[in-house]
């Protein structure tokens, strides 16, 4: 199996393992097991029957080592409705197959029934014992009136019968239930399979096959010739024409505006093959493989999959090679750190362990692919130092796609898909977005009010952790407050619990004098992980849906793209197909379109260029003048702020340190 194969395997069984374990545990919760068809669904549509296999034979041991016997049987009848479902959908078959599939199923699992209880003997003779003590309690309960007692009477003959052909009731049983169980998968699972497929997966990573012909891995130089991509359904290129070359061992920076074509870039230098032009490289790409093409992601929580440190670095290595794994984590800052549990890890330490594992891999291409954007400003110094190095140290090559220019600065070669290839200067694509005309109003009287809050996640078990300690924080109307600290300082925690969305575990949060958390929704909030956040497949729909107005008023999502910064031909263009600066402001326009008192932005610059920053900074100053909004902004990245956060808190380890106030009122 491939490293991502038994990636998804592992965790669709730990998924699949946990349903099972709350369905034998908890009463009456025996159709929560249809959930446990979902995952492995999934499994059996998207990959090969091997990794179905891998993961039902993991997800049994673990539900078996839990709960015992009824979790066991929960993984299996599971995983085969579900693997039953997946593999006909891919191979695009309808119920007339999944219905003949799970007769025969059933039959198979009857037989194993009997052939079990005729070499467990004693185990067969408790079963119809028990099954037989009951019939004579319920026939003894009929009989308690005369005139039933024939049917008493007919219940135990019943019984009798089938006890006398159990193999046939085994069978028919098995029949009956798998059936029923399959059909009822296939009617769920087989909808949520079908828009999945609907949905085109752009930005997906393709595992390359290009080895076939026989080609060893070597993925540079790599040289663009009027290189060009088109995203299938799109009526433009979303990028090019680019011609460059790529050279061993050279440090080349990408810049560029958002939506420009940063990230599509990297898709075709990780493999993806354009749509025009040429893209030319001496060998296969082989992308993930040993010595070929790695790739750091923006957030290192999809990236990172070992428990301990150690354990990431060497994931998914070819047998027999090995790499010096101390080394590596000392050149990339994490000294000492090999036994250490990932789940403790800060932003700042999982991006450079992410680094680690891919240069354990010791590729001939490194993308780093705005690395830094969600760490804080200790953390971006230390990645930035470990890049600078990296093609100093390493027989690789570098591309780190940013959007600021010191990070730049600090390659061989610069290219900016925005201007000309060989500069760095930073381009406005849209104007500054202008704030509606509204009286103006000055902070007033607290509005939002946070007081002896403390919080802590496994509150009463062995991994119990502390995220907040005694926070006093008092807001006010037309308030701006910036809430700044390290990663894992608690800021992101705060403000779930600003918003009502996290109760927390002491103290209180009020709104206009009532708790928070019984108001959701009237304070607006934008997550970190934009993406997560947006729930409709396409644009113009997601603002609609979130300001809460008819999406056939055009004029209204055109007046919300416009506030952001956003072209409005983008009202049409599928989420999948924007970019992660580009989500995050979508989010954000749905979010201003409904007029909120108060909105919370976490992290709200991160992944946006200096022109998308500048504009974003511009709106929402002007709207905190002119018209009363709070805005409550929770960076680790500060710098252009004064305006719109007059007042600035420094959390620290969980505890609020107040910082010295300016105007309020501007």
């Amino acid at each position: 199996m491939r490293p991502v194969e038994l990636a998804h395997a592992s965790v669709m069984a730990a998924v699949c393992s946990a349903i099972a374990v709350i369905t034998v545990a908890l009463p009456f919760a025996a159709p929560l097991s249809l959930l446990a068809t979902v995952p492995m669904g999934l499994l059996a549509y998207r990959h090969r029957l091997r990794v179905l296999v891998a993961a039902t034979v993991a997800g049994t041991i673990i539900a078996f080592l839990v709960i015992n016997l009824g979790g066991l049987v929960v993984v299996v009848g599971t995983a085969y409705t579900g693997g039953l479902v997946g593999v006909v959908k891919r191979h695009g078959r309808g119920a007339p197959t999944a219905l003949g599939a799970a007769l025969v199923a059933g039959a198979v699992f009857g037989l194993f029934g009997v052939a079990a209880l005729t070499a467990l003997s004693r185990l067969r003779i408790l079963v119809f014992e028990t099954i037989t003590v009951a019939a004579d309690g319920v026939a003894a309960a009929i009989a308690a009136a005369p005139a039933l007692a024939p049917t008493a009477q007919g219940v135990r003959d019943i019984v009798a019968t089938m006890m006398r052909y159990w193999p046939v009731l085994v069978i028919a049983v098995s029949v009956v239930i798998i059936t029923i169980v399959a059909m009822v998968a296939w009617l769920a699972l087989s909808r949520v399979l079908t828009r999945l497929g609907g949905v085109p997966d752009v930005h997906k990573l393709d595992l390359i096959t290009d080895r076939t012909d026989g080609r060893a891995v070597e993925p540079v130089p790599a040289k663009f010739r009027d290189a060009c991509f088109r995203y299938p359904g799109a009526d433009h290129d979303a990028l090019g024409p680019v011609s460059l070359t790529v050279e061993p061992g050279e440090h080349l920076a990408v810049t560029g505006a958002n939506g420009s074509g940063k990230t599509t870039l990297l898709l075709l230098l990780s493999g993806r093959a354009p749509t025009s032009g040429t893209v030319q490289r001496p060998g296969a790409v082989g992308l993930g493989e040993f010595g070929g093409t790695a790739v750091v992601m923006q957030h290192p929580e999809s990236q990172v999959l070992g428990t301990r440190v150690i354990d990431d670095v060497i994931w998914g290595l070819p047998p027999g090679v090995t790499v010096d794994a101390e080394s590596l984590l000392g050149e990339v800052g994490l000294a000492g750190f090999a036994e250490r549990d990932t789940g403790g890890m800060s932003g700042g330490e999982l991006q450079r362990l992410a680094v680690a594992a891919a240069l354990a891999r010791e590729p001939k291409l490194l993308i780093a692919d705005e690395i830094t954007s969600m760490v804080d400003q200790d953390g971006r110094k230390a990645l930035i130092d470990v890049l600078a190095g990296l093609t100093a140290h390493h027989d690789t090559a570098l591309v780190h796609i940013t959007h600021y220019s010191d990070e730049a600065a600090t390659a061989d070669r610069t290219v900016n898909l925005t201007g000309s290839a060989e500069n760095s200067q930073l381009v406005i694509t849209a104007p500054s977005p202008t704030a509606a005309s509204t009286p103006h109003r000055h902070v007033g009287d607290k509005m939002l009010e946070v007081s002896g809050v403390s919080h802590y996640y496994g509150s009463g078990t062995p991994w119990e952790s502390t995220a907040l300690r005694g926070i006093d924080l008092a807001v006010g109307e037309g308030d701006g407050v910036l809430i700044y600290g390290l990663n894992g300082s608690g800021k992101s925690t705060l403000a779930w619990i600003m918003a009502g969305l996290l109760t927390p575990t002491m103290g209180h949060c009020l709104l206009d004098g009532e708790p928070v958390s019984e108001q959701v929704g009237a304070v607006a909030i934008s997550f970190q992980a934009a993406r997560l956040q947006l729930m409709r497949g396409r644009v113009d729909l997601e603002i609609a849906s979130a300001a809460g107005f008819d999406v056939q008023d055009r004029r209204r999502v055109e007046q919300a793209l416009v506030s952001v910064g956003l072209d409005p031909t983008l009202m049409g263009r599928r989420i999948d197909q924007l970019s992660g600066g580009q989500m995050r402001r979508v989010v954000l326009a749905g979010l201003l379109a409904r007029r909120p008192r108060t909105i919370i932005l976490d992290e709200p610059l991160a992944g946006l260029d200096a022109a998308s920053r500048r504009g974003l900074l511009a709106l929402l100053a002007d709207l905190r003048r002119d018209t009363g909004l709070t805005v409550i902004v929770i960076s680790h990245d500060f710098s252009g702020l004064d305006e719109l956060c007059p007042r600035a808190v420094h959390l620290n380890d969980g505890t609020l340190v107040p910082m010295p106030t300016t105007d309020n009122n501007r």
